[in-house]
Order: C-alpha cells, then sequence, then structure tokens
C-alpha cells in the first residue's frame, strides 16, 4: 500500500473513530446518568494522562512549556477557552440533543474560522470560500428548523450550547499554533486536557460516586478515552502528515456522518429528510473550505 493510500485510510478511520466517540458520551450519559459536566472532567483527565504518556514516551519535553512565563500563559488561556470549553460545550450540546445533532454542530468551526478571517482580519477569500458560508448557514437553518422558521426542532438550550462548541472549537483549532510549533501537540494537548479536568475537579468531583456505572457504561467510557482520544489523535496526525492539511480535512467528513449513522442504528436517533439535507450541506461547507485551501497552496 502507498503511503498516500495509507494515510488517507488513517485518517478516514480516525474520523469514523471519533464520529463513533460522541456516540459512546451519549450512550455513558444515558445509561449511568453522570452529567456532562462530570463526564468532561473524567475524559480530560484521563485523556490528557493518555497523551502525556504517549507524548513521554515518545521523547518529548513535556515539562518544557512550564520554565518560560508567557508560554504557560498561554497554555492556560488555551486549556480553559480551549480544550475545556470545546469537551464541556459538545458534551452539554450532546446531554441537550444527541450525538449526531452537536458533531454537526460543531462542524461549523471551520466556516467561522474563514469568516473571521474574511471579515475581521480583511483577508481576501474566493467564491468557493462564500459557497461553504451560504451552505453552512442554510443546513444549520434546516437543521434546526427543518425549514419552519417559526419553530426549532431542538431545544434552544442544545442550539446555543452546540454554536458555542463550534466556536469554541474554531478557537481551539487556531489559538496554539505557535506553542505547538515550539513544544510539539502531543505536549501541549495534553497538558491544556489534564489541567482542564484539574480545573473542574472542585466542582464535580463529588458528584462521581452518585452515578450508576454498569458494564456497557464503563468500557463505552474506556471507549471514548483510549480509542476516541488516544488512538484516534495519533491516527489522525500520523495519516495527516502522510497527506497534509486540505486532504485530511476532506477525509474528517466522515465524523458527522459517522456520527449520524451510529445514532440512528445505535440510539435510537430519529433523523428526518430536513436532518440529512441540513448535516450534508454543513459537511459541503467544509469540503469547499479544504477545495479552496487546496488551491491556493498548489496555486
Amino acid at each position: 500500500m502507498s503511503v498516500s493510500r495509507k494515510g488517507m485510510l488513517y485518517v478516514l478511520f480516525a474520523a469514523v473513530l471519533w464520529g463513533s466517540s460522541g456516540v459512546c458520551a451519549q450512550y455513558i450519559m444515558e445509561q449511568s446518568h453522570i452529567s456532562s459536566e462530570s463526564l468532561t472532567m473524567l475524559r480530560l483527565l484521563f485523556s490528557g494522562l493518555i497523551l502525556l504518556t504517549l507524548s513521554f514516551m515518545h521523547g518529548d519535553k513535556i515539562f518544557a512549556v512550564f520554565r518560560h512565563r508567557q508560554d504557560l500563559i498561554s497554555l492556560l488561556i488555551f486549556t480553559v477557552f480551549g480544550a475545556l470549553i470545546v469537551q464541556l460545550t459538545f458534551l452539554v450540546t450532546i446531554e441537550k440533543s444527541n450525538a449526531a445533532t452537536a458533531t454537526i454542530l460543531q462542524f461549523l468551526s471551520p466556516t467561522i474560522i474563514v469568516a473571521w478571517f474574511a471579515l475581521v482580519k480583511k483577508k481576501r477569500s474566493g467564491k468557493l470560500v462564500f459557497a461553504a458560508i451560504g451552505t453552512s448557514l442554510v443546513g444549520t437553518f434546516l437543521l434546526v428548523t427543518h425549514g419552519d422558521p417559526t419553530s426549532l426542532t431542538i431545544s434552544t438550550a442544545a442550539l446555543f450550547w452546540g454554536i458555542a462548541s463550534a466556536f469554541s472549537a474554531a478557537f481551539y483549532t487556531t489559538y496554539p499554533s505557535a506553542l505547538i510549533a515550539r513544544y510539539g501537540t502531543l505536549p501541549v494537548v495534553g497538558w491544556s486536557m489534564l489541567l482542564g479536568g484539574v480545573m473542574l475537579m472542585p466542582f464535580y468531583a463529588s458528584q462521581i460516586g452518585s452515578f450508576t456505572a454498569s458494564g456497557g457504561a464503563l468500557f463505552a467510557f474506556f471507549y471514548l478515552v483510549v480509542v476516541g482520544t488516544a488512538i484516534t489523535f495519533s491516527l489522525y496526525l500520523t495519516g495527516a502528515q502522510m497527506i497534509g492539511g486540505p486532504k485530511a480535512s476532506i477525509l474528517s467528513c466522515a465524523e458527522p456522518l459517522s456520527s449520524a449513522f451510529l445514532s440512528v442504528l445505535l440510539l435510537g436517533v430519529s433523523f428526518a429528510v430536513p436532518d440529512w439535507i441540513g448535516s450534508l450541506l454543513i459537511i459541503s461547507s467544509v469540503l469547499l473550505i479544504s477545495l479552496d485551501t487546496r488551491g491556493k497552496l498548489h496555486g
């Protein structure tokens, strides 16, 4: 198998696993009655420890970021407004709606990023980017209203947290580039997750003993943390390095699709025709952005 095909397979598999991890989170909350906040805390703590362990085994100097005051401040900002908020808003959206809706709404983040650069940074954008913004807006409208502007098909809370998740994911994607360039991806993301989990402990650690831990929920939690975070993260990074960012972005569109299909098949979530059309429009916006980026890279 060629390097390119292997890289595409890694990214595609990672996207499917990411989609399934949201379904796992929904299952855990439904079966064990754990709150989204407590699950966020546990996921951040265990995922952070796993990623830092992998980073240490890889030979990274995982404590180097603590030796520079400005970088430490940047890490704390990324921890609070990146890792912590993106995980919390995503799981709260699942709690208020379902995994598929939460994943699709979070997939608005690439459109938010390009809109930010176009409007605030005055960066000139091509026709594909404007088309992407349009399709994402129409897709969101269909997803949350089914075409009827007088009513919402999801709760106001779910819509609020879903949009907040998209904005936090946009920040999560763009902010830590300088830190990652200095210290590597695994140390930065690992510390941000671990510290984010520690920050939540004073508020939610006392709730852990009150939820019902069935065998199925424990297995789902293991899958969420180990497979849906550590293994998936490693697969995606390896694959993206082989095939490049634009192609990886296109293949990552399998994430919301896998989440939607698995939610319908395994959790009995009802997805109507407008939901599928809206979802596909939002996914197509990411494809358009990726194609525009690819054109600039190779043009």
